[in-house]
């Protein structure tokens, strides 16, 4: 009756297969649950795998693309630090010509506005030969006339210039010397325009005038426009420093540096200028020390140089210069404010001449370089604003400015050559 107890008793049957189905099926199932697995495992590896293959394969083009970008960078740079000074100095330009015989009619000779002058060749420290014309006034060293050496800008040739230098030759009662760069009009060109070469040339043209017969040594001016201003401050330094008696600098809308323009015209080069830029011209450094008179003529429309950095160079005069003086025009332009101006402009130059002469009689401070802040006149600085109202504003400059008055030249010396023929 305890049979059905038994430890040995077996399971029927018929639950045999049953349990072999669920045995089976829980082995199916777990290797179902297994072959997933590593699929998904083969395939996230695979996944990770082409993507290290595309990285590995991209990073060489980027590589190589960068190296090239960057070669790229350093030849347009080198080619900037070599060719930089075809950039700035133009001695022809659109249909400009380079000489002055070329220019259109009353361009080309101060023989065409009856103006009494002479014609030389000086010759630089370096031996190349520079073109003036010297327009003199009868009688000047015995009527003390003042002289002005006239440095122009960094386009054309100086017959562009004659309008100008003929009413300052009558309205200022003055003898003009214009002179010419290396390179420029009829000067020589066996030396390309440089800073350095432009130096060599406004000395030059400074001994030229100190032992020439009819000038009188100790009236002598410095005048220059944009390029100019920096030419004749370098010379005013120059002389300053060799003690050589100038009586004035006057300098019509020009710039602090070369460095300080590119920050306003090229202002993508500013961060790489430390690396590339070798031309200075930085008259702001020399205006911080330079003694002599000078007076600022300022367009307050100058569309080239801002009319800022003409301030800051006159803040910089009034602490050292003994007598600083600026005129701004209001609505002047970068070369036709001696136009804008009209009347005053030319009254404040006279005023500030007579004003600088009257100095020099009276005073031993050119050239010296041991005068004491207390020598110095502490209230020699002074500015002016004009309107620039008078009718000479509807005149035109007969000066090149990049690019807006070339075309206007071209057309003028084509239609003049045509009434010729």
């Amino acid at each position: 009756p305890n049979s059905n107890l038994s430890c040995n008793r077996q399971p029927p049957k018929s639950s045999q297969p049953a349990a072999a189905f669920i045995a089976t099926s829980s082995l199916i199932m777990s290797e179902d649950i297994l072959e997933d697995d590593i699929s998904r495992i083969l395939y996230e590896s695979d996944s990770v795998s082409s993507g290290d293959s595309i990285v590995s394969r991209i990073i060489p083009y980027v590589v190589k693309c960068g190296t090239f970008a960057v070669g790229l960078l350093a030849i347009a740079l080198g080619i900037l630090y070599k060719k930089q000074d075809k950039l700035l100095y133009f001695p022809e330009i659109g249909g400009i010509p380079r000489r002055p015989g070329s220019n259109p009619r009353r361009y080309r000779s101060p023989s065409e506005h009856k103006l009494p002058f002479e014609s030389h060749m000086i010759m630089t420290s370096d031996r190349v030969k520079i073109h003036s014309w010297l327009l003199l006034h009868p009688n000047s060293k015995k009527d003390q006339l003042p002289t002005i050496i006239f440095f122009h800008g960094n386009a054309g040739n100086i017959g562009l210039r004659l309008p100008n230098a003929y009413q300052m030759y009558h309205l200022l009662n003055a003898n003009i010397l214009m002179v010419e760069y290396r390179g420029y009009g009829d000067s020589e060109s066996k030396s390309e325009p440089s800073e350095r070469g432009l130096k060599r040339d406004a000395e030059a043209s400074l001994r030229f005038l100190l032992t020439h017969p009819s000038v009188d040594p100790t009236r002598l001016f410095l005048f220059g426009r944009s390029l100019g201003g920096a030419v004749a401050f370098h010379l005013a330094a120059h002389a300053e420093k060799n003690g050589i008696p100038l009586a004035g600098l006057i300098v019509e809308n020009t710039f602090l540096s070369i460095g300080r323009m590119v920050d306003v015209l090229m202002p993508y080069l500013a961060p790489l200028k430390m690396l590339i830029l070798r031309i200075g011209w930085d008259s702001g450094v020399i205006a911080d020390g330079l003694r002599m008179p000078v007076l600022y003529l300022s367009g307050g429309a100058d569309q080239l140089v801002p009319p800022e950095q003409m301030m800051e160079l006159y803040r910089k005069s009034g602490k050292s210069s003994v007598c600083a003086r600026m005129y701004v025009v209001k609505d002047g332009t970068h070369n036709e404010t001696w136009l804008q101006g009209g009347t005053a402009y030319w009254e404040k130059i006279k005023g500030f001449i007579n004003e600088a002469m009257s100095m020099s009689r009276n005073s031993s401070f050119y050239g010296s370089a041991s005068i004491s802040d207390s020598d110095l006149n502490k209230d020699g600085s002074h500015m002016d604003v004009g309107l620039g109202t008078e009718a000479e504003n509807s005149a035109k400059s007969s000066i090149p400015i990049m690019p807006n008055n070339i075309i206007g030249m071209a057309r003028e010396g084509m239609s003049s050559k045509k009434k010729e023929h």
